[in-house]
């Protein structure tokens, strides 16, 4: 992914070489909002219940971890760019794998704490499975929102922050036991979590107004 990015950057043959700041490392999630995730299934998972309700045969997750890869590339000193890619799973049977693309803008550093902020987008695929039931499995896009704190040094940054996923539901297919597939619509699945990465790279930025190019040495007589 740190590549992709340098690519998608990369300066003309004349600018200074290399990036101002770069990093990439291991990153920890998990969801805190909804309590339960999805807030809701498609209507094609649901059954009446003994009490006359619909509810979906799915159960919901109440509990998750997700872990992959982060990687950041600074432009310049108040604006970077990401991507993460990682996978999820959790208590009722669910599964995810997700690659997202970020923008931040960044704040003003105190005691070397800096503050960020800022969107992004990708795509991910989720499941669930409730034994004897089913399966739901389908396509996600993601529209992204994400703030954030770090602390860097000159080779590593920590990072802690939260986010907002936005999981737009593709093609979703409902497979239940002992019958056939059946594409099916609907569901509502927006996630707020939490998540750490530790960076490890080049955190320390150019000279202020300096070049990487060097000088050429003076010669002559006076």
């Amino acid at each position: 992914m740190l590549m992709l990015l340098l690519g998608l950057v990369s300066a003309p043959a004349d600018a200074a070489p290399g990036p101002y700041m770069w990093g990439v490392g291991p990153v920890i999630n998990t969801m805190v909002l909804p309590g339960s995730h999805p807030v809701s299934f498609p209507g094609d998972t649901r059954e009446e219940n003994d009490a006359g309700k619909n509810v979906s045969v799915l159960d919901k997750t109440n509990g998750d971890i997700g872990f992959g890869v982060h990687s950041v590339l600074y432009m310049k000193r108040a604006q970077r760019v990401g991507a993460h890619g990682w996978f999820q799973t959790g208590s009722g049977n669910f599964r995810s794998s997700n690659l997202t693309f970020e923008y931040d803008f960044i704040g003003n550093s105190s005691n070397g704490v800096t503050v960020l902020a800022g969107l992004g987008g990708g795509f991910g695929t989720q499941r669930w499975r409730t034994s004897g039931e089913g399966e739901l499995k389908g396509n996600t896009y993601i529209l992204r929102g994400q703030a954030s704190v770090n602390y860097r040094t000159k080779t590593t940054c920590y990072e802690v922050g939260t986010y907002l996923n936005w999981n737009i539901p593709g093609k979703q297919v409902w497979d239940v036991t002992d019958g056939d597939e059946v594409e099916v619509g609907g569901g509502f699945y927006p996630v707020v979590g939490i998540e750490g990465t530790v960076f490890f790279g080049d955190f320390k930025p150019p000279k202020s107004g300096g070049s990487k190019k060097r000088r050429g040495k003076k010669s002559g007589r006076r």
